[in-house]
């Protein structure tokens, strides 16, 4: 591939990636992530923003008794 289409494709991606919610960023660049919200609605439309050709397995909700926070750790898997 020419340096010019890298360029492009790079710069494609860069926008791409500013448009996503700061945890699917980290998620994608990490593998990992650990999502924090006050509500199950505001945690559930977190996963949501998950791009849908990502495959992800999450364990169990999270929920601190002295806050009210939940939680829920997502983990990038592999199609094999």
């Amino acid at each position: 591939m020419s340096k010019t289409k890298e360029k492009v494709i790079e710069e494609q991606n860069a926008q791409a990636q500013e448009k996503q919610p700061a945890h699917v960023a980290e998620l994608l660049l990490n593998g990992t992530v650990t999502l924090t919200a006050s509500s199950r609605e505001e945690l559930a439309a977190m996963v949501n923003d998950i791009p849908a050709d990502c495959s992800y397995g999450a364990g169990a909700v999270g929920r601190d008794r002295e806050t009210g926070c939940y939680s829920l750790r997502i983990d990038l898997t592999t199609k094999e």
